[in-house]
């Protein structure tokens, strides 16, 4: 009896869900003007990475290059953020010249050429329609020295007007003749930009290396940064501050403060598929314990292959130049291949 009403539950829970969204009316009243003249109805979602995502009666959510739009015309109020930091907020209203967007409030009206969009968000949606994220699974064998490898990796990106919530997490176990070794890393940052290029953030993570003879390592850091250069093409940008490093390596337990400095470097290309590279590298001179440096560095390439699945391709290298004492190496470097899905903006 349990059973079954545990089930009718699960089905109800479903239908209301699931079922019943699906059958709400919507208001589809933005529009859409193509550079070849075609027009199409609908609502705005977001715009980021150079490319609209367009909800619409007839064909679902497309996704509109940003380099085939003229016009966008819509009643609700958006958020926008520029090339050059600027964040506008207001309705999108018919542009005195092609191919730009005019932003109208009740204190100002500016135009913008749509080149210049960065991030296009309608204000007022909901938590979960801000959320964006990706999951990967890989697998590898190598019958020459019987290496497995699994991997799984996930993020989530919640991005707000001046604040951004960022979750990741990665797991790696290799199993060989010598044994079996896990790599964890798992990170929860916060960003607040309230304008331009400036920024401030916080982090915490969480790391295990049994190569470089970490169990567990807790890092809380918090510090600032400034994004070079940003476009619907890609970013650079760099951060540093200070950090409290918490480790432990089985026999012993270490507390330090450590400094740190950070780049990162995103490129996105569009065609019939996109396509992205994500190259970042961190260093951690230590405050505490003189002479002791680490380091990380991390290159993503993903490659859709179609309908949000894609093919990811990662490059990992990180290092210490004074490990525990139980390290198997000062350095630790691997190549992952996996398949994924995202979902989201």
């Amino acid at each position: 009896m349990m059973i079954k009403i545990m089930c009718q539950n699960a089905l109800l829970m479903f239908v209301l869900v699931v079922l019943l969204p699906t059958i709400v009316i919507a208001d589809y009243t933005d529009t859409v003007v193509l550079k070849n003249g075609n027009r199409i109805t609908g609502n705005v979602e977001s715009m980021a990475q150079g490319q609209l995502l367009f909800d619409t009666d007839a064909m679902g959510t497309v996704t509109i290059k940003l380099d085939k739009i003229a016009e966008i015309l819509s009643s609700t109020p958006m958020e926008i953020e520029t090339v050059n930091g600027d964040q506008l907020y207001g309705t999108l209203e018919k542009p005195l010249l092609p191919q730009q967007i005019k932003i109208s409030s009740d204190t100002s009206t500016e135009s913008v050429p749509i080149d210049d969009l960065v991030r296009i968000i309608p204000i007022g949606e909901s938590f979960w329609k801000r959320l964006q994220g990706s999951m990967s699974a890989g697998f590898s064998y190598t019958k020459a020295s019987e290496v497995a490898q699994f991997s799984f990796s996930g993020n989530l990106l919640y991005q707000a007007r001046h604040n951004q919530l960022a979750l990741t997490y990665t797991n790696i176990v290799t199993n060989q003749d010598s044994g079996t070794s896990q790599q964890i890393y798992g990170r929860l940052g916060y960003r607040y930009q309230p304008g331009e290029h400036w920024y401030g953030l916080g982090f915490l993570s969480f790391q295990r290396n049994q190569e470089l003879g970490v169990d567990g390592r807790g890092v809380l850091g918090a510090g600032g940064g400034r994004t070079l250069f940003q476009s619907n093409r890609g970013a650079l940008s760099i951060n540093g501050g200070l950090d409290l490093n918490l480790e432990n390596s089985g026999s012993s337990q270490n507390t330090s403060v450590e400094a740190f400095t950070a780049i990162e470097y995103s490129l996105y290309k569009y065609a019939d598929l996109q396509s992205n590279l994500v190259i970042s590298a961190i260093a951690f001179p230590s405050i505490t314990e003189s002479g002791r440096f680490r380091w990380q560095i991390d290159t993503s390439w993903r490659q859709e292959l179609f309908n949000n699945f894609f093919w990811n391709w990662t490059f990992y290298a990180s290092g210490d130049n004074d490990p525990p004492e139980n390290a198997a190496s000062n350095s630790d470097y691997g190549v992952i291949t996996s398949l994924g899905w995202t979902f989201g903006r």
